[in-house]
């Protein structure tokens, strides 16, 4: 059955994050990751994949929002109830916070169990993103946003915008330019079996694109952003993987 969507968007809007592996890795550890670490993937065919660090447990991709997009978002079909068991996705209210979303996406779908899984992502007790995973278990994705949201004045926003901006440019003034952006971010992780694209903005909500193994994460995701590198004409696509 589709899932009604009931997004309200926030008044908030922050600051856009730059595609920068430093930045995300940092960000990371601010929340309470203790091990995730980005890095660049500087080209899509074998021989550049094959320069990643292994295992990758997410990809993330920025790249421009375009008109004919929104309109296939539109008319993607949703994926069923059972086939998105146990995939942690949360809607985007606020304006310019992909990139948060897209860590969150990241690091939520590859935590450990009692950190039995080398692999995987560990969390610090008592951290923003243990206590992400603990309280959000149980909600919807558009209770997710919420839950973000007020979290926004709780600190999540300030650490956002730590992040976004330059050490070079900090106590700068901010303005409408620098909030202004036509790029966003969304994350390729593994679950069942399938290749999820998590997109908070999407109306259709979490999109399964691939059949996908865990060890696969990387050329599949690779496979499915040349096809939408293909339909595009702008050059303006950034390609990170987040390792353990």
């Amino acid at each position: 059955m589709a899932e009604k969507s009931e997004t309200r968007k926030s008044k908030a809007k922050w600051l856009p994050l730059e595609s920068d592996p430093q930045v995300f890795s940092r960000y990371a550890k601010a929340l309470g990751c203790k091990n995730a670490t980005f890095c660049d993937v500087f080209g899509l065919d074998a021989d550049l994949l094959g320069m990643v660090p292994r295992p990758v447990l997410a990809v993330v991709l920025l790249f421009p929002i375009e008109r004919e997009e929104r309109v296939e978002q539109v008319k993607a079909a949703p994926a069923s109830e059972a086939s998105r068991e146990g995939l942690f996705y949360i809607k985007q209210k606020i304006g310019n916070a992909c990139g948060t979303i897209a860590l969150l996406h990241a690091i939520a779908n590859n935590t450990g169990t009692g950190g039995a899984d080398a692999s995987s992502l560990q969390l610090e007790e008592d951290s923003f993103l243990a206590k992400l995973c603990e309280d959000c278990q149980a909600m919807s994705p558009d209770e997710r946003a919420d839950y973000l949201d007020a979290k926004a004045e709780a600190g999540l926003e300030s650490a956002h915008n730590a992040a976004a901006v330059d050490d070079d440019k900090k106590g700068e003034t901010i303005t409408e330019e620098d909030m202004s952006t036509n790029l966003h971010f969304v994350c390729y992780v593994e679950k069942n079996g399938k290749l999820w694209e998590l997109d908070g903005r999407n109306p259709a909500g979490p999109s399964a694109v691939a059949d996908c193994t865990h060890a696969e994460v990387l050329e599949k995701s690779a496979q499915a952003i040349q096809k939408r590198m293909s339909a595009s004409s702008s050059l303006q696509f950034s390609v990170m993987a987040c390792n353990a």
